[in-house]
């Protein structure tokens, strides 16, 4: 077993990333272990997929690898310091809020927080899209069953998240009749696979869509695009002025006094959204709800962050 820490650029909080990746965790793609600040997952490398087991302290995260040599370890750290925010300097973000009279008390509290994102650009959206209008243990029913269907064997008895090309193979119906998703969630999701597959997608992580194409595959909507934007292309100033947990921390508020309060919060905008997302003590996830007919046609994502 290979092993070494990857140390942070200043502190972390590791129970809020554990917190973070349990919401995210799908069966037989995470083995999650929160007690033990441990999470195990298969990472997709230019030599193959590696299991990865991560374990989390103040000071950095624990990678160790079976399958990886000092050169394979070299390039797990590269994958796994972008997706878990370690290298951000969190100093100037704590800075920019310390005389905010919302966000500095939140950021005094826990100084910590990073921006978690996504190993895989097609895992961000689709898991988004399984979400949509379902209790969280439901989201992770349908991502497990997804996972299971679409996706291949991975190493130590993990599968690997599925590609797009799999999804469009099978055709729409697959999705409906092996998921158990509803036609429009269905269409939504089989339209998002066909986009990215388009793009030729690798695999990786980040977004190939532009904003104005996410939002013209029907079912998306702005929420979602915002969402990813956030933490599908790990943007630090991005900004979901429609999520009603960051509403409710900001007194119900509404939108457009949402996205007008955030300007002032730039070049940080992410980190605000991550700290209201912490703060909220009414729910263990994010619990946007857009009104009838909102174009996003989601009632509870159960798979969004913490």
């Amino acid at each position: 077993m290979s092993s070494r820490l990857l140390k942070s650029n200043g502190l972390l909080d590791p129970g809020h990333m554990m917190r973070t990746l349990g919401i995210h965790s799908i069966p037989t793609l995470d083995i999650h272990e929160p007690d033990a600040l441990r999470h195990t997952r298969a990472v997709s490398t230019a030599s193959g997929p590696k299991s990865v087991r991560l374990e989390f302290a103040e000071d950095g995260v624990g990678l160790s690898c079976a399958e990886a040599d000092a050169r394979g370890l070299d390039e797990l750290e590269v994958v796994v310091r972008a997706w878990l925010d370690l290298d951000s300097d969190l100093a100037p973000m704590q800075g920019h809020f310390a005389r905010d009279p919302l966000l500095g008390p939140l950021v005094r509290s826990r100084p910590w927080l990073r921006l978690i994102g996504y190993l895989n650009g097609f895992e961000a959206a689709a898991t988004t899209i399984l979400g949509q209008q379902v209790s969280l243990a439901a989201g992770r029913t349908f991502g497990g069953r997804f996972v299971g269907a679409y996706g291949n064997d991975g190493p130590d008895g993990l599968r690997l998240f599925p590609t797009p090309a799999a999804v469009v193979e099978h055709g729409v119906d697959m999705l409906r009749e092996t998921i158990g998703l509803t036609k429009s969630r269905a269409a939504t999701l089989f339209a998002m696979a066909e986009s990215f597959d388009a793009k030729n997608f690798s695999g990786t992580a980040g977004i190939p869509l532009e904003r104005a194409e996410l939002l013209a595959l029907r079912g998306v909507g702005p929420w979602t695009a915002d969402y990813l934007q956030m933490r599908g292309r790990s943007d630090p100033d991005a900004f979901v002025p429609g999520d009603l947990v960051a509403r409710r921390a900001l007194n119900r508020i509404t939108e457009r006094e949402a996205s007008r309060l955030a300007e002032s919060w730039a070049p940080y905008r992410s980190y605000a959204m991550v700290h209201l997302w912490a703060s909220d003590p009414l729910a263990p996830v994010s619990t946007d709800s857009p009104k009838p007919g909102a174009s996003d046609n989601r009632g509870r994502p159960g798979l969004q962050p913490g």
